[in-house]
C-alpha cells in the first residue's frame, strides 16, 4: 500500500495537466498564442478585456477566422471570443484584440485566480500576406 501512495504523485506529474485547452473540429493553434489578458475598468455592468496574442510564424496574416477560447483549469468553458475577420496581423509584433466582456463571462473573469484560467487562439483559416490561404479541416 506505501508503494502504490508513492508512486501515486510521481504518475500525476507524468500525466498531462488538467489545465491542457486544445482547440476543436481541426482548427489550429500553432498559429497565435495567447502572451496575456487583462480586464479594464467597468462602464454599467461591462468591462473591456484585452487579450494579447502573438503570432507564432514569420509570414504575416492579412485575414483570419479563428475565435479566443476561455476555459477554467478543469476544462469548464467560461467563453469565446471572435478574432476581428479582416485584422493584418504583422508577424513580428503583438496584436491586442479588445472585446466588451459582460454577464457569466465576466463573472467567472472576475472570481476566478488569473492563474485557473487558461485561454487559447484556435485558427480554423487564414489568408497569409503572401496571399496563401490556409484552411485547417472541421
Amino acid at each position: 500500500m506505501r508503494l502504490v501512495l508513492f508512486a501515486l504523485p510521481l504518475w500525476l506529474l507524468a500525466t498531462p495537466a488538467a489545465s491542457a485547452i486544445d482547440c476543436l473540429n481541426g482548427q489550429s493553434a500553432d498559429i497565435l498564442g495567447v502572451e496575456s489578458w487583462q480586464l479594464g475598468e467597468a462602464s454599467n455592468a461591462e468591462k473591456t478585456i484585452a487579450i494579447t496574442l502573438t503570432p507564432l510564424g514569420e509570414k504575416g496574416i492579412r485575414l483570419i477566422d479563428g475565435t479566443i477560447r476561455f476555459e477554467d483549469v478543469l476544462g469548464e468553458r467560461i467563453g469565446e471570443f471572435i478574432l476581428e475577420r479582416a485584422r493584418e496581423i504583422p508577424p513580428d509584433a503583438p496584436y491586442v484584440h479588445t472585446e466588451v466582456v459582460a454577464g457569466t463571462i465576466l463573472e467567472r473573469l472576475e472570481q476566478l485566480h488569473p492563474d485557473d484560467i487558461a485561454a487559447i487562439a484556435c485558427v480554423s483559416a487564414l489568408v497569409f500576406d503572401d496571399g496563401t490561404l490556409v484552411e485547417f479541416s472541421q
